[in-house]
C-alpha cells in the first residue's frame, strides 16, 4: 500500500504479491456526537402593579355623596385598566422574546448548514477540524460531492442523497498514481460496475493526490480533477472512467513516471463514453483547489486509518468500517481473487452479481462478513 508522503513518507510497493500489502485490521474510530444546544426558551416575565389610595387632604372641597360614589368608581376603574395594560405588555414581551429566541435558533441552524450537512453538524468531522473547515470553504467544487469530499455513485446517479437505501456502501480511497490502487481496481472494478448498475451497492470514491510528487506534471491532481468533472457533468460514466484510469496500459509507473498529456487523459475518458466536449475541458483544472483540500482532509480521517493508526491507499471501507484487504486476499488464495473475497464479505453470491433484486445480505448497516 502507498502512504501519504505528508504523514509517513513514501514507500515503494513490494511486487512479490499480496503479502506485500500492509496488514490493516478494521479500525473504526467512534465518532463523538456533539450536541448543538439551542438557547433556552425565554420565560415570560411577571409583574405586579400596586395601587394605594391616599386619604383626602384637609381643606379640600367636600363633594356630595353621588359625586363621591362616581369618583370612587372611576378610581377603581383606573387601577383595573392599568393592570390590564400591564398584562398585555407582559404578554407582548413574552411573545417577542420567544420569537427572538426562535429566530436566533433558525439563524444558527442556517449558519451550520451552510458549511455542513445535518449529519456532520451532529457528528462532527472524523478528521482534522481545520482541514475539514478549509474543505468547506472552497468556493468552486462539485455540487454532487459530500462534505468530506466523497463522490457517491449508485444506480440512481451521483450524490450522497441518491444512495440505494437498502444497499451497502463501499468507500474507496485511492490515488491515480498508486500502483496497489491499480492492482486492486483491476480485480474488483468489473464487479463493482455491475453491482452499481443493478442497485446492489453504493460506492463512494475519495480521489487523492498525495502522489503528485512522484510525477513531473501533477498527474494525480489532473486525473482527480477530470474524475470530479465527470461526476458533476456525466455521472453515468464515473465508474467506468474511475476504472479506466487504472487500466494496465494507461496507469503510469510510479517509480519511473512518463508524462501523460491532457490529450491522452481526455482520450481515455472518451473511450468509456465521456463526451469529447467535456473531456477537452479537463485541462482547465476547474476543481484543482478542491482536490487539494479533499486530500489534505482525507489523510487525517481517523475512521479510515488502520489498526496502527496509519492511512494508506488503497483503503476500502464497508458500511463505515475499514476492510482488511490483506486478510481478504489471502483467504481466497491471492490478490487476483479479491473480487471473490469482496462478494463473500457483502453476502452476495457470484451468480447474483448484476441481478436487480438480489441484494447483499449485510444491507446498508451490517458489518462485512467474516471470510472462512
Amino acid at each position: 500500500m502507498t502512504k501519504p508522503l505528508e504523514q509517513n513518507g513514501h514507500e515503494e510497493p513490494d511486487q512479490t504479491g499480496v503479502d506485500a500489502v500492509d496488514a490493516a485490521k478494521p479500525a473504526v474510530s467512534a465518532t463523538r456526537t456533539d450536541t448543538v444546544k439551542s438557547s433556552d426558551a425565554a420565560e415570560p416575565v411577571g409583574g405586579r402593579i400596586s395601587t394605594e389610595e391616599k386619604p383626602a387632604e384637609t381643606g379640600q372641597p367636600q363633594v356630595s355623596e353621588p359625586e363621591e360614589t362616581a369618583l370612587a368608581q372611576r378610581s377603581r376603574r383606573v387601577p383595573l385598566i392599568l393592570v390590564a395594560v400591564a398584562l398585555v405588555l407582559v404578554l407582548a414581551a413574552g411573545i417577542y422574546m420567544l420569537w427572538a429566541d426562535h429566530s436566533a435558533g433558525d439563524q444558527s441552524a442556517q449558519e451550520l448548514s451552510s458549511g455542513a450537512s445535518s449529519a456532520q453538524v451532529s457528528q462532527g468531522p472524523s478528521g482534522d477540524a481545520k482541514a475539514y473547515k478549509a474543505l468547506q470553504e472552497v468556493t468552486v467544487k462539485p455540487s454532487v460531492a459530500d462534505d468530506q469530499g466523497g463522490l457517491t455513485v449508485s444506480a440512481k446517479g451521483v450524490g450522497s442523497r441518491k444512495k440505494v437505501a437498502d444497499a451497502p456502501t463501499l468507500e474507496i480511497f485511492m490515488d491515480p498514481m498508486c500502483p496497489w490502487c491499480g492492482k486492486v481496481g483491476r480485480v474488483i472494478d468489473p464487479q463493482l460496475q455491475r453491482m452499481i448498475g443493478a442497485g446492489q451497492i453504493n460506492v463512494t470514491y475519495n480521489f487523492l493526490n498525495f502522489l503528485d510528487s512522484a510525477s513531473s506534471d501533477q498527474y494525480s491532481s489532473r486525473v482527480d480533477n477530470a474524475l470530479a468533472m465527470v461526476a458533476q457533468e456525466d455521472p453515468d460514466h464515473l465508474p467506468a472512467f474511475a476504472a479506466a484510469v487504472f487500466a494496465a496500459d494507461f496507469q503510469p509507473d510510479e517509480s519511473s513516471y512518463q508524462a501523460v498529456s491532457d490529450a491522452r487523459l481526455a482520450d481515455q475518458a472518451v473511450g468509456v463514453g465521456v463526451p469529447r466536449s467535456l473531456a477537452d475541458r479537463f485541462a482547465q483544472g476547474t476543481y484543482r483547489p478542491w482536490v487539494d483540500r479533499v486530500n489534505a482532509y482525507a489523510i487525517t480521517r481517523k475512521d479510515a486509518k488502520d489498526a496502527k493508526g496509519e492511512f494508506s491507499t488503497p483503503t476500502i471501507m464497508i458500511n463505515g468500517k475499514v476492510w482488511d484487504l490483506t486478510a481478504a486476499a489471502k483467504s481466497q488464495g491471492g490478490l487476483e481473487h479479491l473480487d471473490r473475497a469482496l462478494l463473500k464479505a457483502l453476502g452476495l453470491k457470484s451468480q447474483d452479481v448484476g441481478n436487480k433484486g438480489k441484494m447483499p445480505s449485510i444491507g446498508a448497516q451490517g458489518k462485512a462478513l467474516k471470510i472462512e
